[in-house]
């Protein structure tokens, strides 16, 4: 594999009992791309994504994230056998996971949300570990609540926290998991702002997303998945401008109507 590759998912398979959900996905994505993964509900976009960082068991095809494949080892009989969780954990140490949900501790302040994954994980001391929690709740406009409780905090304030966290953890590649689906419309600009923010640093992204333009303006590369396969992947100009799938064609035009004739553009 080359090594400008971050990810590459050659012939994914996913299925949950009789249910196939990846029927076979290859993609890669470059190291400092950004890449919006897009699709109607159940075409398999947040399993895929799962699959990257192993929280989902494939069972079929491979996953190699920064040239380590994911989750397994060769045999030398050729076959495939799980590794063990530490050294799972190990290969993906530079990849952090943005969820649809905050996740973030109720009982603990904002601060200490980013601060004690770093003691935990990284067994940072604990005077860089908070300089580092208020550095990058800086970068996310939140400094100033810091003494906060997530209970304190907007929709769109927890996802940027947890993105702060995610942050702190130093990682090469980020996936986001549609991070603004659970805020309230008014909310999800800030959120992407953050977002476009840390596109624009070069880190490697991959973003499961609903918000059409946001995809065409911040993605290098845009994957419309149909069924549980790639359908159609380009840049953002053929994908909203001249798709060549009539389902990608469809998507687009019930996504546009379903905006009140709005444009992606």
């Amino acid at each position: 594999m080359s090594n400008s590759y971050a990810i590459e998912i050659r012939d994914l398979q996913k299925s949950y009992g009789q249910h196939e959900v990846l029927k076979g996905i290859s993609l890669t994505v470059a190291k400092g791309e950004v890449v919006s993964i897009i699709g109607g509900s159940g075409s398999g976009k947040s399993t895929l994504l799962r699959c990257i960082n192993f929280l989902e068991q494939y069972d079929g095809g491979e996953v190699l994230v920064n040239n380590r494949l994911i989750g397994y080892g060769s045999s030398v009989t050729g076959g495939l056998y799980q590794l063990p969780e530490n050294t799972i954990q190990s290969s993906l140490r530079k990849v952090c996971m943005v969820f649809q949900q905050f996740n973030l501790w109720p009982h603990m302040r904002v601060l200490d949300n980013i601060a004690t994954p770093l003691r935990l994980v990284k067994k940072m001391p604990k005077l860089a570990a908070y300089a580092m929690a208020e550095a990058q709740l800086e970068k996310v406009g939140l400094a100033h609540k810091a003494s906060s409780y997530p209970s304190q905090l907007s929709g769109g304030q927890q996802q940027r926290v947890a993105i702060a966290r995610a942050l702190a953890m130093e990682p090469s590649i980020m996936l986001f998991d549609e991070p603004t689906s659970a805020l309230d419309p008014e909310l999800v600009g800030e959120v992407l702002n953050v977002i476009k923010d840390v596109a624009s640093e070069g880190m490697t992204l991959v973003i499961v997303t609903h918000e059409m333009g946001f995809a065409a303006k911040v993605s290098d590369k845009v994957v419309f998945l149909a069924d549980g396969r790639v359908e159609e992947q380009g840049p953002p100009s053929q994908i909203f401008g001249a798709p060549t799938s009539p389902r990608l064609l469809q998507f687009l035009t019930s996504w546009n109507e379903r905006q009140n004739g709005g444009s992606v553009n």
